[in-house]
């Protein structure tokens, strides 16, 4: 069996990490889905509010969201191929590595025990799995060298 590429071998950890950011980003959105259903203790979101017919909305919206952040760091991690443009997994996991740091700090400062204890730390590690996704080599785009015609 022949050894991986040295690129291969030094992606190999970034591209995990974006693997299990993208399950994480699906994890919290089975919740979001959970809370628009009304079947989930909404002790833990959106300020421990009773859940309302707008904050159902709210997280069945954030439920599409989170959704959409998985693909964008499954992406960035390697598993969609040439089919997408690089530069929404790129750009995208990056926008996800701030927005993911703004929401631990707004769950780290939220009055509930389960927004602090559970989703701000759950906001932090995924913000800390995106910024490693981020480090994964992009593909490098080959231009042919110009030619010189001598006549």
């Amino acid at each position: 069996m022949a050894n991986p590429a040295p690129d291969a071998r030094q992606a190999r950890p970034p591209r995990v990490a974006g693997a299990i950011a993208a399950v994480g980003f699906l994890i919290v959105a089975g919740y979001q889905v959970l809370l628009a259903l009304g079947i989930a203790f909404s002790g833990a979101a959106w300020g421990g509010a009773t859940l309302t017919p707008t904050l159902r909305l709210a997280s069945a919206v954030s439920a599409i969201v989170l959704v959409l952040a998985a693909f964008i760091v499954f992406g960035r991690a390697g598993y969609w191929g040439p089919r997408v443009p690089t530069a929404i997994f790129r750009w995208g996991t990056w926008v996800l590595v701030g927005g993911m740091a703004l929401s631990a700090l707004a769950n780290f400062a939220s009055p509930t025990v389960g927004e602090r204890f559970f989703l701000g730390p759950s906001a932090l590690l995924l913000a800390f799995l995106c910024f490693a996704a981020t480090r994964i080599p992009g593909r490098r785009r080959t231009t042919a060298a110009p030619t010189v015609n001598s006549a």
